[in-house]
């Protein structure tokens, strides 16, 4: 009798646990499939605490906008006596910017709206900031689409403060709860470790352009309800991988009617425009020239060219690589800058002439050799690429700190022409020299410039 009853209760036990896994196992399937949402860069820590460490200590992305939580994070110099600094240091809340400008804002109902002076850390000074229209000027639809992630344009809430991994990567809910429930030590691994589809495997990780230029653009799209119209200044509901959204209607020369944001030449006078700057470089339309205008005396035209003309190219896997035919990048953003700042922590990555090189250098030998002349009368040690071909004209914090990413040369004639500044001039390099001069050894040294280099 005690052995039946043994028996009994053993068979009791085992159906309980099969219908406490049969129970899970539903469950589990109920909510990964749930739909996806913002988990905030946190829980991305665990699994990539390389990048994520990276991110959050080499890149501006995780303080673009962000509480205070200690008044040294204030680089304004309140000590100064200014007439436009009508607030005090302690009334500050919330911090904009800390590389070559900072703004300053409060909650007021609900809503982030700015203090109408900001500080400029390039020139070290203050300057009057939204002064009559501040309150016209809320952050929700001004600035919180691209100095925040997640942002909701429907309730102007957002998941976290600053740009986070899932401003690039999406939201990853469904990719952290399955990496968890698919560890090696969970019962669900048994049967799901290799039978779900790569969607729902993975987030997403993409090399195109879009996907940084959804905040490093400037723009306007609106969403209009039956009450109201709303205008924001950042794309809505982009999604990364994607293109812009087709009414997110871009700052382009035609449209900037005070000459606000770009240089009568086309590129780009103020900062957040290096999206547009580069779609017009011969960069974005590697893969394009590299097909149309290949010549037989450049060699042959093989799959090995995408090299230095396909970004999905070089990041594929040996073995997994596209074909001239399948290949849909040229170069991007992400060939010369990491995301997660890995090339400003490990300098071996950093963007410098050797990086240049690897796809220029037989362009440099071959002018060289049909001018006479090298190609920079700058030593090296003393000026590279970049300070050539992506000269300092971009207007920030009081002066202009910012390269240009369109890669053309602004040549002194410019300055004098058109009142911007110049390739060499700019930047540190010659600007001890007169513009008289500047130009004299620009046209002595390349007297064939047509103006498209």
């Amino acid at each position: 009798m005690k052995s039946k009853r043994r028996v009994l209760i053993t068979v009791y036990l085992f159906l309980a646990v099969v219908f406490c896994l049969l129970s899970g196992s539903v469950y589990f399937h109920y909510d990964v499939n749930d739909k996806a949402h913002y988990v905030t860069s946190e829980a991305c820590q665990q699994c990539h605490s390389v990048r994520y460490d990276s991110w959050k200590n080499q890149t501006l992305h995780p303080v673009m906008f962000h509480p205070i939580n200690n008044l040294d994070e204030i680089q304004g110099d309140f000590d100064i006596d200014s007439p436009v600094v009508t607030f005090k240091k302690e009334e500050v809340e919330f911090v904009i910017g800390n590389k070559w400008e900072q703004v300053y804002a409060r909650m007021i109902d609900g809503e982030y709206y700015l203090f109408p002076a900001k500080w400029l850390i390039t020139t070290q000074q203050w300057v009057p900031y939204k002064v009559d229209s501040w309150r016209d000027t809320p952050l929700s639809t001004n600035c919180n689409g691209c100095h925040t992630t997640g942002f909701n344009s429907d309730t102007y809430e957002f998941s976290e403060y600053g740009i986070g991994c899932e401003a690039c990567h999406g939201q990853a809910s469904k990719h952290v709860k399955l990496q968890q429930r698919l560890a090696p030590d969970t019962m669900c691994s048994l049967c799901h470790a290799n039978d779900l589809p790569p969607e729902d495997k993975e987030i997403i990780v993409s090399i195109k352009n879009s996907v940084c230029g959804q905040c490093h653009s400037r723009g306007q799209q609106s969403r209009g309800n039956e009450h109201m119209q709303t205008s924001f200044n950042f794309p809505l509901n982009y999604k990364p991988g994607e293109a812009l959204p087709a009414d997110y209607q871009q700052s382009t020369k035609q449209n900037d009617s005070k000459g606000k944001n770009w240089w009568a030449t086309g590129l780009s006078k103020n900062r957040h425009q290096e999206f547009a700057d580069f779609s017009v470089s011969a960069h974005s339309k590697s893969l394009r020239n590299l097909k149309e205008k290949m010549t037989p005396d450049r060699g042959e035209l093989t799959d090995e060219c995408l090299e230095c003309h396909s970004a999905d190219y070089r990041f594929a896997e040996e073995g997994s690589k596209p074909t001239l035919e399948t290949a849909q990048e040229g170069i991007t953003c992400v060939v010369c800058h990491d995301p997660h700042g890995l090339d400003r922590e490990f300098k071996s990555l950093h963007v410098s002439a050797e990086r240049c090189g690897s796809c220029h250098l037989d362009s440099f030998s071959n002018k060289a050799a049909d001018t006479g002349r090298a190609h920079s009368p700058c030593p090296p040690s003393a000026a590279v690429c970049a300070d050539c071909h992506m000269p300092y004209i971009i207007k920030s914090g009081g002066a202009f700190p910012i390269r240009s990413h369109a890669f053309k040369i602004v040549p002194p004639a410019a300055t004098e022409a058109l009142n911007m500044p110049n390739s060499c001039q700019n930047g540190g390099c010659h600007e001890d020299k007169t513009l008289e001069w500047a130009k004299q050894a620009f046209d002595e040294h390349y007297p064939e410039y047509t103006g498209n280099e």
